[in-house]
């Protein structure tokens, strides 16, 4: 017996580990699904057409994002390399100072962006 529950442990944990979220997630997709059609069943029988919901429009300008961001990357990692090249400054300080730059340099891109885009955005409304 004591074998047979030492077998049947790690089968459990992996059934609870992997199946578990996996029900779950069925189960709050159908509970999703079937509340949204209910919705407008009941609409449709007081006589009131449901509105069509419509796609959002993609974001044109993703490429161009994540381009400036991927720069922005580089420039960054590129500096806290360069800055921390041939200083003897301990391993975690080099990684703050890499990552610190990294993140300051993302965000310049972030606004580099949005003065591309906006600058496109009132090209496009005039």
């Amino acid at each position: 017996m004591e074998s047979f529950m030492t077998f049947l442990i790690p089968i459990l944990a992996i059934i609870c580990t992997v199946g578990l979220p996996i029900i779950l997630g069925a189960y709050v997709l159908v509970k999703l699904i079937s509340s949204n059609s209910k919705e407008r069943l009941e609409l449709a029988r007081h006589g009131i057409v449901p509105p069509v919901r419509s796609k959002p429009s993609p974001n044109k300008y993703r490429s161009l994002r994540n381009g400036v961001l991927c720069i922005g990357i580089a420039i960054g990692l590129t500096a806290g390399i360069m800055f921390t090249l041939g200083k003897a400054y301990e391993y975690y300080i080099e990684f703050l100072i890499i990552c610190s730059l990294t993140i300051f340099c993302l965000g310049l891109s972030y606004i580099v962006f949005f003065l591309l885009v906006k600058n496109k955005n009132m090209e496009n409304e005039e």
